[in-house]
């Protein structure tokens, strides 16, 4: 093959991928309502709130995130 062909046939398949992950992304825009994103299998859904209250039960309480105490201020830091 020369080397025209393999550059058409290459920004063929990244055009096709663009293509194919923009329809991936207006279905996921359809999902979201608000605060809550509807879950595929139930149709309900959490708010963020909700999420981190469930994935930090430690920190996060009510409508206010509390950072541990105990815990690096910085991250990276030296």
């Amino acid at each position: 093959m020369e080397k025209n062909t393999i550059i058409a046939v290459a920004l063929g398949v990244l055009v096709l991928i663009s293509i194919v992950q923009a329809i991936q992304i207006v279905g996921l825009k359809n999902q979201v309502t608000g605060n809550v994103v509807s879950g595929s299998v139930d149709g309900g859904g959490e708010t963020y709130e909700q999420m981190m209250a469930r994935m930090h039960p430690g920190q996060y309480q009510a409508s206010n995130f509390v950072p541990s105490q105990s815990g690096p201020t910085m991250v990276g830091g030296c």
